[in-house]
Parts: C-alpha cells; sequence; structure tokens
C-alpha cells in the first residue's frame, strides 16, 4: 500500500571447476536433416537454427575452459532468479543481478559467454516473470525482446567487454523486482488500518525529532508507507518513507548537522504495539550517502521470512541492491550487490 501525503563476491578464478558440462539432454542430439522431405524440411528450417544457436551458445570448448563450465552449469541447473527493473525512455529494462535459495542471496557474476547464455535460456521473448509489489506476487510480466535475441544489442556501454544482459519488457508502476522459478509462499499476518493509522501518527512526534526532523518540518516531506507481509512478526512490517525533494547544496556544512532530507522508518510489531526496527537519514547530497527508495521484499534464502531491498535514487548506481535481515527484534544489513552493469 502506498500514501502520498504532499503530494562477497567471487573472482572468476576462484570458481569451481566443473569436470562436465551440464547440457540438456535435446541438446546432444545433432540436428539432421537428411531424413526429412524437402517441404518438411523447409518447415522445420526456423527451429533448426534456433537449436544450433542454443547449441553454440552451450557448446563447451574441446579446450576446457573452467569459467564456462561453471557458468554453463549454472544455466543448466534453472535456479530461481531475481531481477531488477529499470526504468527507460525507451522501455523497461529486466536484468538478472542474483540466484535465491537455500544458500542465500547469490550474485550473478558471469563471463561475456555465460551472459549471452543466459540471454538466450533465460530471457528470450514470451519468457514470463512474477512481478513483485511491496513483497507479495502481482502478477506476471512477460519479456517481449531478450538482449542479444534477433542478433543486435538492445543496448551498449562504450568500452564495455562484459555487460549484465537487458532484456525488454513491460512492467507496471510499482514494481521494481521480478522472480523466476516458483511463486513463493505469502507469510502470513494482518494488521488493521486503524492499527496502521494509529502508527504513522507516532512517527512526526516522536520518532523524526530525534533525527533531527522537526515536527514543524514534516509538511515539506512527501510520504510513503508500504505494509509488507515479510513473516518478521505476526503482522506486517511498516516501511515509512519521507522524503524532502529539495536539493541541499554541496556547500552546506554538516556541522551543526543539518536537517536531513530523507527519512526511512521500519516498524514492526512488538509487545505493546508497532516500534521502530530500523532507521536511515541522509542529506542526500554528494557529501552524504545518496537516498534510498524501497524495492520490495523477497524471502532469498527460503525460511520462511522475506528479507528487505533497497536500491539508490542514484543513476550511477542504478543496480545497487541492499539487503536486510530480521533479527532480534531489529532489521540489519545483511548483504549488498553493488556491481555496475558493466563487468569488464
Amino acid at each position: 500500500m502506498t500514501d502520498e501525503t504532499a503530494e562477497s563476491t567471487p573472482s572468476p578464478s576462484s570458481r569451481p571447476a566443473f569436470r562436465f558440462l551440464m547440457v540438456p539432454q535435446f541438446l546432444s542430439r545433432p540436428c539432421r536433416l537428411r531424413s526429412c522431405k524437402p517441404a518438411l524440411a523447409l518447415a522445420l528450417l526456423p527451429m533448426l537454427a534456433g537449436c544450433d544457436r542454443l547449441k553454440s551458445a552451450l557448446q563447451e570448448p574441446a579446450t576446457g575452459d573452467p569459467v564456462w563450465q561453471a557458468d554453463s552449469s549454472l544455466i543448466a541447473k534453472a535456479p530461481p532468479m531475481l531481477f531488477r527493473v529499470l526504468r527507460k525512455q525507451d522501455g523497461d529494462q529486466v536484468l538478472p543481478i542474483a540466484t535465491i535459495g537455500e544458500k542465500g542471496f547469490q550474485p550473478l557474476y558471469l563471463s561475456n559467454r555465460g551472459w549471452r547464455a543466459l540471454d538466450l535460456n533465460a530471457l528470450h521473448s514470451g519468457v514470463t516473470l512474477q512481478a513483485l509489489r511491496s513483497g507479495e506476487v502481482s502478477g506476471t510480466v512477460r519479456i517481449t525482446r531478450g538482449m542479444w535475441e534477433g542478433g543486435t544489442a538492445l543496448d551498449s556501454i562504450p568500452g564495455c567487454r562484459v555487460i549484465v544482459p537487458g532484456a525488454r519488457a513491460q512492467v507496471p508502476d510499482g514494481v521494481e523486482l521480478l522472480l523466476s522459478g516458483p511463486r513463493p509462499p505469502r507469510p502470513a499476518g494482518s494488521a488493521s488500518d486503524g492499527a496502521i493509522a494509529q502508527t504513522l501518527e507516532t512517527i512526526p512526534t516522536l520518532v523524526a525529532p530525534t533525527l533531527g526532523i522537526p515536527m514543524s518540518a514534516m509538511p515539506r516531506y512527501r510520504r510513503q508507507v508500504h505494509v509488507v507481509p515479510t513473516g518478521a512478526t505476526t503482522q506486517p512490517t511498516l516501511v515509512v518513507i519521507y522524503d524532502d525533494p529539495e536539493v541541499v547544496p554541496d556547500s552546506v556544512p554538516l556541522f551543526p548537522q543539518p536537517r536531513p532530507r530523507q527519512l526511512i522508518v521500519v516498524l514492526d510489531k512488538g509487545i505493546y504495539g508497532y516500534k521502530p526496527s530500523h532507521t536511515f537519514s541522509t542529506l542526500g547530497n554528494r557529501k552524504s550517502p545518496p537516498r534510498r527508495r524501497f524495492l520490495g521484499a523477497v524471502d532469498v534464502d527460503q525460511d520462511g521470512k522475506a528479507e528487505l531491498l533497497f536500491g539508490l535514487q542514484d543513476p550511477r548506481a542504478e543496480l545497487v541492491t541492499i539487503g536486510f535481515r530480521f533479527r532480534v527484534e531489529a532489521w540489519d544489513e545483511s548483504f549488498t550487490y553493488e556491481r555496475l552493469r558493466c563487468h569488464g
């Protein structure tokens, strides 16, 4: 729910070297036309061309390449993957950033050949992904074109030799994360509108002043409220974001501490009602941490409790993803994906 009031990354050399390349069984059979009649052969040509392209992308070289063997093994296992959504002028882009499962959030760092194979295998037109909004599946998104589908790249970065593929799709507003794989279960718990409203009333009076924002300044902020079923407690987690659109010049001195231009308050149910379980504040200029944006919640390690994911409001770090895990009545930073789209 959104309410607006004022308006450990392994290097390629350290990856495990697999002895055998895991290739789907149908790819091990040669594409032959000898036994086909001419008319049937012509009808099969498009399908066989796709077979050849996929075999070419996944076939192990005779000399052996440990990095490619690791990449192709991962792709063949088809683990559940987490995707970020980037909004561009020419359309929405969908980019894979990590696998999720029993091992938790595992960032994807593939070779150029590995990214191309993943694009061909998991990001081609017609693939459907689950759309997440505030931690819940809210329909599906269909890929309309892969990064290198059709023989030409959708986009490029000058001088970049290894780029994370960005597929084309039409993604609904408010959706920042997509998932492949089984539909995640929804954590139990609900809160009444009255309980949520009562909790929100305490932030300007009890929380904001302790972080340098006087009550008189609260009307300057735009407020967003996300009710997120995380499973951390018996009731949903509340993620409340206050943004003052004012841009603070870098020349403003940091002492005495100026009023933060962004405040994020996360609240969870305690014995006596909702209480803050995480806070973040920043001035938001170049001399202070960048503003954050809430992406959603995903149970990345299948323990029944979803992690909170945040991104940055900085176009230079558009893929940065910060994950928080609930421990002992508080949300602690657990993992960070901070690579750029260009990997080399």
